[in-house]
């Protein structure tokens, strides 16, 4: 969360389960509303259907702080990578959710320097050309039986 409060230009989070903290929430709103331009990465379907839901539950209040959310379209992408101002990130094995952040074993290697962190970048952008924004609309738009279920 500090890296998120000192980014300048961009966040870029790449990762198969995001459901974040309270205040990873607040960082990602706060670094969107301040101009930086924030992108979550996700599946549109990942292996845990139920991840899924809510994780869609809570998008909304990204979406409408500004931070733009993209479904990468399948193969299942396990990636976890993120990414800020093009000079710093982090990848490994830990996903963007408190358990896997606090209770489980994970690992995530920091790399920092602008020539280090390219080919990450590049990576990332691409998958982002690959993938469908998704809007407040969209989210705002499902069903009853369907907000319930998330």
């Amino acid at each position: 969360m500090g890296t998120i409060s000192a980014a300048q230009h961009e966040v870029l989070i790449m990762t198969p389960y995001f459901l974040p903290s309270r205040e990873m929430i607040a960082s990602l709103q706060s670094a969107a509303l301040r101009g930086v331009a924030v992108t979550v990465i996700l599946p549109k379907h990942s292996n845990l259907p139920f991840v899924d839901w809510a994780t869609r539950n809570l998008l909304w209040e990204l979406l409408l702080h500004g931070v733009e959310v993209c479904y990468q379209p399948p193969p299942f992408a396990h990636t976890k990578l993120f990414i800020v101002d093009a000079v710093y990130a982090q990848l490994g094995s830990a996903n963007m959710d408190p358990r896997s952040l606090r209770l489980n074993f994970e690992l995530n290697l920091e790399v920092i320097g602008v020539s280090s962190v390219a080919a990450l970048l590049d990576h990332a952008r691409q998958r982002r050309r690959e993938s469908t924004q998704i809007t407040l609309q969209e989210v705002d738009e499902r069903g009853l039986p369907t907000r319930l279920r998330d």
